[in-house]
């Protein structure tokens, strides 16, 4: 049964003439398509208060030429009041355009808790299509410069990234972070796929990496463009790898740095001739870079040597991409292991669980002292100290003197310190380090040191409440173990080292000419 409707309600929407108020049939009011909310939610329990005391606070609607009413503000109350029944409600009649309507709209909204990131943000994007500048917006809706422009940004991101994120709740951080891509929609994709889970901060690691590569490769192009030099496309052979053309040897591998100095010093190092120049850009991401080619007399190639090159490389070319994979993910699993670490060591309170990873950790490490003997704290370890620590253990400071004799240990200062003040976190500090000094690429290529030195790590940090990752578990599963010579193995996401030049060895450069220290 429909309860009595205030005739007066309490209070007129701000700005607007109480004279203009009227009883609307719900039927006449259409809701209006640029609100910024796409959906009312539930309005259960508002249907449940109007029926007990009636429509409190009026609706703004602005009438249409078809005698119709579009409504402005109240889309929950006027979906509540048809849910309770009711025929009609009181609101409040404005002309208004439609730039009046989109910035009442989005004002009224944004202070609302349940208004999602992107509908804030298409909402100033609505703003700005009718003309609005960046400005005159943030002054409309109260908001800050900087925050209206980091919502356009948002704004910008196409739909099929948006349909990736599907219904997961991501924060403002997330969705800023996809929006950072905005010039690779296809990196924005699987940013927003990984969105709101266990993968997200190894995907955006990923992404910034291939960012960065792209970026560098656009520069490279144009540079080569500017001097004259024409640089073919190549394709990557079923081996997801590249094959030299005919003709042609590979001696450098440019993967990052000044694309100018390094054909200058190879023009040096070759009496000034001007190199063949090939782009790996498609295919495995540690196989991709720009290739700087010499010219070989084919018929001075001897049948041996072609033999002989032909087995070296084989057997380099299949190391590589086998080694590869756990190179890369070392590297990219080491990093989230500190840092999720020095979060735990900045920590103001205890961090829970670290009583059981401190006992997970001592009690491997005085197995491996009665059993294997134990190795002492080596300058890596140290090093992985300093980065969860932010502590330099150097002991380099030219300003702080001490008297002959008296020079203590830095490190051992450090820790003594912490001991003091948080033994609990000192132990731990030290045996991660200890741990995390024990895990390189090698590791992850055998069952035996992933059962030895990995899996009882990531026991420790999982205690502590670590995400692992499926790439992580993966590995810890035997993922990036040795593969058969009829595997060619994954994309890791980094580039292959080297192929021989004409004496049989290997050069890998960066674009600053020099080769890079071999792993």
């Amino acid at each position: 049964m429909e309860t009595a409707i205030i005739e007066r309600p309490v209070m007129a929407d701000e700005g607007m003439d109480e004279s203009n108020i009227v009883m609307l049939d719900v039927g006449l009011i259409d809701p209006n398509p640029a609100n910024p909310r796409r959906d009312v939610g539930d309005v259960s329990e508002l249907a449940d208060s109007i029926r007990a005391q009636g429509i409190r606070q009026n609706l703004l609607v602005t009438p249409t030429l078809q005698g119709r009413y579009l409504l402005v503000i109240g889309h929950r109350r006027l979906a509540a009041a048809k849910l309770a029944g009711l025929s009609r409600v009181p609101a409040v009649v404005a002309d208004l355009s439609e730039r009046e309507q989109r910035e009442l709209m989005l004002v009224e909204n944004s202070q609302r808790a349940d208004l999602t990131v992107i509908e804030e943000a298409d909402g100033y994007q609505g703003l700005l299509d009718l003309g609005v500048g960046v400005d005159e917006a943030a002054q409309r809706t109260g908001r800050s410069v900087s925050l209206v422009r980091r919502r356009l940004k948002i704004a910008a991101i196409g739909e099929n990234a948006r349909s990736k994120a599907g219904t997961a709740q991501l924060s403002i951080d997330d969705w800023e972070t996809i929006a950072d891509f905005d010039r690779y929609p296809d990196l924005q994709e699987r940013l927003a796929e990984a969105a709101g889970g266990k993968n997200w901060n190894m995907a955006v690691k990923h992404a910034r990496q291939e960012r960065t590569w792209r970026e560098w490769l656009d520069t490279a192009r144009a540079e080569l463009e500017r001097m004259g030099i024409d640089a073919a496309d190549e394709q990557p052979n079923t081996d997801n790898w590249y094959d030299s053309p005919k003709g042609l040897r590979r001696t450098t591998m440019l993967t990052t740095g000044d694309i100018a100095k390094a054909i200058d010093a190879w023009r040096d190092s070759h009496d000034g001739a001007t190199p063949v120049v090939g782009v790996r850009a498609e295919g495995a991401s540690w196989a991709r870079g720009i290739v700087l080619y010499e010219t070989v007399d084919e018929e001075a190639e001897t049948a041996a040597r072609e033999a002989r090159e032909a087995r070296w490389r084989e057997e380099r070319e299949r190391e590589e991409r086998e080694t590869a994979p756990a190179k890369e993910f070392a590297r990219a699993s080491r990093d989230l292991r500190i840092a999720f670490v020095t979060h735990l060591m900045e920590l103001k309170s205890q961090p829970k669980g670290i009583g059981r990873a401190v006992a997970l950790l001592s009690a491997r490490f005085a197995l491996d002292a009665l059993t294997e003997g134990f190795d002492q704290w080596d300058g890596h370890a140290e090093d992985v100290w300093e980065q969860i620590t932010g502590i330099d253990t150097t002991g380099d400071d030219a300003d702080a003197e001490e008297p002959e004799g008296e020079a203590e240990d830095p490190l051992r200062a450090s820790v003594t310190a912490m001991i003091a003040g948080d033994p609990q976190r000192a132990a731990f500090g030290l045996l991660y380090a200890l741990a995390e000094e024990r895990v390189s690429w090698e590791t992850w290529r055998g069952a035996a040191t992933i059962a030895e030195h990995a899996a009882p790590l990531y026991e420790a940090l999982e205690t502590l409440g670590y995400r692992t990752s499926d790439t992580e578990t993966e590995a810890l599963n035997g993922s990036l173990a040795p593969i058969d010579d009829n595997d060619n193995g994954g994309d890791t996401g980094i580039r292959q080292d080297g192929e021989p030049d004409d004496d049989g060895t290997s050069q890998t450069d960066d674009a600053s000419g020099k080769p890079e220290d071999a792993e």
